[in-house]
């Protein structure tokens, strides 16, 4: 039996826990994995980078396991979907063969991120990349207006309908990279709308190796004192948990404006309306407003 006969047979058995592979040499061991709703394969990985990296409905991720009395870290690739289990075992047997002399083996352990991206062209990702300078701007005006006021929160818990609310003011964030347009978009009728305070971020950037990442934000906003493991709930449930390669993506913030949005600012609300009521048969409000020409300051 080869290896891909073994994980086959394996994966088919929907029996959970881990299962050595027998046809694979003590010097590259690799096992079977199967929890629940997930399964694939899992080596040892010796490196303290975590991992965590999703396609479609496939993972690579580092996790701690203890077996035998012993708990060793893995490097684990896994599937949800059953009813690809015979499919999905090819990749499986492609990721853990050694190679000659062990060669496949040692570069995905140097750098397990080249093999999942090599394997996501080569399957066609069609994917759009999430746009990580949005999340990036956020925390920078998250970390500004934090260092000035304790009481401003990051709404990504709660979808809120600004980015972020304090006890005295509510504040928008909008951001772009493309270099001149200062274009924003309004997606609906509440967003500009608040009975404290309203203030709107500008953020034009750039992806620069000088840049600011996700993780180095969320570094800065910790050492300020705002809480580690909510913001770590919160860019968890924004799709950017912690090990995945698209936090450490940089971000170099070209221009940053500010605006009040106040009786001056164009805006659709309820004031914009007849009777100052919004029409019971209007449900949502989307609209682009051009920042050329408003009043701002540079913060």
């Amino acid at each position: 039996m080869n290896i891909l006969e073994e994980i086959r047979e394996y994966f088919a058995s929907k029996r959970n826990g881990m299962r050595d592979i027998i046809s694979l040499s003590e010097e590259y061991p690799a096992m079977v994995i199967r929890d629940g709703e997930e399964y694939g394969v899992a080596i040892i990985y010796n490196n303290e980078k975590e991992i965590l990296e999703k396609f479609s409905n496939s993972r690579l991720y580092t996790k701690e396991i203890f077996i035998n009395g012993k708990e060793n870290k893995y490097l684990i690739l896994s599937c949800m979907l059953e009813n690809l289990r015979y499919e999905f075992a090819t990749v499986c047997a492609q990721f853990i063969e050694p190679g000659d002399n062990g060669i496949n083996r040692k570069h995905l352990l140097q750098d397990p991120l080249d093999w999942w991206k090599q394997w996501k062209e080569l399957m066609g990702n069609t994917i759009s990349e999430q746009q990580v300078y949005n999340i990036i701007a956020e925390m920078i005006v998250l970390e500004q207006l934090y260092r000035e006021d304790h009481t401003v929160q990051w709404t990504a818990l709660n979808s809120g309908s600004h980015d972020i609310e304090g006890d005295t003011g509510s504040y928008e964030v909008k951001s772009t990279i493309k270099k001149y347009e200062t274009t924003i978009t309004i997606a609906g009728q509440h967003q500009l709308r608040s009975i404290k305070r309203l203030q709107l971020y500008f953020c034009r950037l750039e992806k620069s190796r000088e840049g600011v990442s996700i993780n180095d934000m969320a570094e800065k906003l910790t050492l300020n004192g705002y809480d580690k493991e909510k913001l770590e709930q919160q860019l968890c449930k924004l799709g950017y948990e912690k090990g995945g390669s698209v936090r450490d993506e940089k971000y170099v913030v070209l221009e940053k404006r500010k605006y009040e949005v106040d009786d001056k600012f164009p805006k659709i609300v309820e004031s914009s309306f007849k009777g100052n009521k919004i029409p019971d048969s209007v449900l949502h409000i989307t609209y682009t407003i051009d920042l050329g020409g408003l009043d701002y300051t540079v913060w």
